[in-house]
């Protein structure tokens, strides 16, 4: 009988767990969404984004070839973001290493340094 009440209550603690998962997938997409600069572009600019992932490989390998690493440096978590600027939100990638902090983004970003 304590069996079966294990193998439950393990089942009950899996899918306590996807649920909080699911929450907040849906909660990280909806403040995605909102801070874009529109819902339509939000959405097409996290599909790109996961299209690229997708075709290069995954975060890791982006994160190397885009940035200089010294051999011991593992990424640690890479997130989907909005950077904000004067010039509004940049949709990219910040990535947290052992060694950095840094983001990317393919959209490009133009800025004016005094009168150029």
């Amino acid at each position: 009988m304590d069996s079966v009440k294990d193998v439950i209550g393990n089942w009950g603690k899996k899918a306590a767990d996807a649920t909080k998962k699911v929450g907040d997938l849906a909660g990280n997409m909806w403040q995605h969404l909102k801070t874009g600069p529109g819902v339509a572009d939000a959405a097409v600019g996290r599909i790109a984004q996961g299209t690229k992932v997708l075709a290069d490989g995954d975060y890791d390998k982006i994160f190397r070839q885009t940035f200089e690493t010294v051999p011991e440096e593992q990424l640690l978590k890479p997130y989907a973001c909005y950077l904000s600027t004067s010039a509004g939100p940049v949709m990219g990638t910040l990535y947290i290493s052992t060694a950095k902090l840094a983001f990317c983004s393919d959209n490009p970003l133009s800025y004016k340094v005094g009168d150029h």
